[in-house]
């Protein structure tokens, strides 16, 4: 369109484009704070011209063509990623803080010093065996011994079930977004098809597929209509038209089958010919013919793979505080009853895999102290004998293999335990599980450390692209101010031509 008449329509579209841009920039003010939001930018183009004969072509103003998010995806991708492993390092130094606080060492109350004290009253009552009060002092620092490994034992299974529950509540935090997800997804498949653009949907969209990488390693695949699938090592959670919960073991069950939960606190038996160890993540199906079948899913990374990790140093510490305290006592025991003959010393239970949970003194030494044997005779003490307490008191520097299931061999002339081959003293051998301990705690630190620093600059990186600077919007306001006003300058002055032109030419 040529004339007044075109220039009053390119006024009018550029007045609606800098409304627009206006409607723009002050979401974005409005939003600076939002997490997840990104800032949007209208993007103007040149209407197409009108071809005036013999002349050329002349300008019809401006039109808004989208209004689309300012984000780098790979960057965003990238952030997620290093994200999911300060997740991963922060969960597994939480955990291991709090295993490094139930060994407590070094500590007066701590178990190096209790086996310590325990030795001592042996050599005590080696030096003194006419004395009482030595032999109550053995069964009391032996009472105290055993008293610090069992509620030592009770930390430590207190802390393998939080940290498997924190994994269950993490699969249902999981399922819950990925539900969210679906229907995310639904809502941008139905904006796309109409040709639009979500830009509320997809930072939404972003921001539960952050969440979920957070809680676990995912694989992330988008399609043209910008819905966003989800799968683990290839097992597909989240499709156009499929969604699968996750599971997590949370023990072995009474005979067969494997106790699970996906709501993060009611479990059930499932009946299955496998059983996974507590906290691994599942993928539950049902077969044809009705059988339950599980396919278990490894987590590289999130708040569960480090949940994972963590659960196995537990484990580890729990088995060789269990072999340590076995070895301690059963060295005891073969002294104390010369290989059997006598009563033993310590009581160890009946279950050989949690010693540390039932360890405790004889009850018959207990109730009556004297039946401690000090000398070399079972039957009789002899006066200043205390040959055997100082036997049982050399079990402290003994070369024993502690994470051994070699048997300890007693020499009856000696009472004294034979050396194995690469074994090591008491004091050692706990202070290799302390040391073990600490340095995975050390590095699960650093890691820590180091992603954080890796995130806050990929999160800075992120936030400059697509993160809303108050100064420039402040900017971009009086810029589309003043273009409003510059077009509105515009239909003011033809609006005066045209009326020149119709009432005072007669046109």
């Amino acid at each position: 369109m040529a004339g007044l008449f075109g220039v009053l329509n390119a006024g009018t579209n550029g007045m609606s484009a800098a409304q627009a841009a206006m409607q723009t920039t002050s979401n974005n003010i409005s939003n600076a704070n939002t997490e997840g939001y990104s800032r949007q930018r209208v993007n103007l183009v040149t209407n197409n011209p009108y071809t005036l004969s013999g002349v050329g072509q002349l300008g019809t103003g401006v039109r808004m063509e989208s209004v689309t998010r300012v984000v780098d995806d790979y960057l965003v991708k990238q952030t997620f990623t290093e994200n999911a492993s300060l997740e991963k390092f922060t969960q597994k130094a939480d955990v291991l803080g709090q295993l490094e606080s139930v060994f407590n060492e070094p500590s007066e109350t701590g178990l190096n010093n209790k086996l310590t004290e325990f030795y001592e009253s042996w050599k005590y009552l080696g030096n003194n065996p006419e004395l009482t009060t030595s032999k109550t002092m053995v069964s009391q620092q032996a009472q105290t011994l055993t008293d610090t490994v069992s509620h030592m034992g009770a930390q430590l299974d207190t802390l393998q079930e939080g940290t498997v529950q924190a994994i269950s509540k993490k699969v249902l935090d999981f399922n819950t977004k990925v539900e969210q997800l679906e229907a995310i997804n639904t809502q941008i498949f139905s904006v796309v098809t109409k040709g639009e653009m979500p830009n509320t949907l997809l930072d939404q969209r972003d921001q539960l597929v952050g969440e979920l990488s957070g809680i676990t390693s995912v694989e992330v695949k988008t399609d043209a209509y910008q819905r966003t699938f989800i799968s683990i090592e290839g097992e597909e959670i989240l499709g156009a038209n499929k969604r699968q919960e996750l599971s997590v073991a949370i023990g072995a069950a009474s005979g067969d089958g494997t106790r699970i939960s996906t709501n993060g606190s009611m479990s059930k038996t499932v009946e299955s010919s496998e059983s996974f160890p507590a906290g691994t993540l599942l993928l539950q199906n049902t077969a044809a013919d009705g059988s339950v079948q599980f396919t278990e899913l490894s987590s590289k990374s999130g708040h569960i793979s480090g949940s994972q990790e963590a659960l196995v140093e537990i484990d580890r510490g729990i088995q060789e505080l269990n072999q340590l305290v076995s070895t301690v006592a059963k060295a005891v025991n073969l002294v104390h009853s010369d290989n059997g003959t006598g009563i033993p010393f310590f009581d160890l239970g009946d279950d050989p895999d949690n010693i540390i949970s039932n360890f405790k003194v004889n009850a018959a030494i207990t109730e009556d102290p004297s039946k401690i044997v000090s000398g070399k005779s079972l039957t009789g003490q002899i006066a200043g004998d205390g040959t055997r307490a100082r036997a049982i008191a050399d079990i402290q520097s003994a070369a024993l293999s502690y994470a051994s299931e070699e048997p300890l061999a007693f020499d009856a002339d000696t009472m004294k335990i034979t050396a194995q081959p690469n074994g090591t003293n008491t004091a050692d051998a706990y202070n290799d599980i302390i040391t073990r301990v600490g340095i995975s705690k050390q590095q699960a630190d650093f890691m820590m450390e180091n992603q954080n620093e890796v995130v806050s600059f990929l999160e800075q990186r992120k936030s400059s692209i697509s993160g809303v600077s108050i100064n420039e919007e402040v900017v971009n306001i009086m810029k589309f101010q003043s273009a409003f006003q510059a077009n509105a300058k515009v239909l003011a002055v033809t609006s005066e031509m045209l009326d020149t032109l119709i009432n005072r030419t007669g046109v």
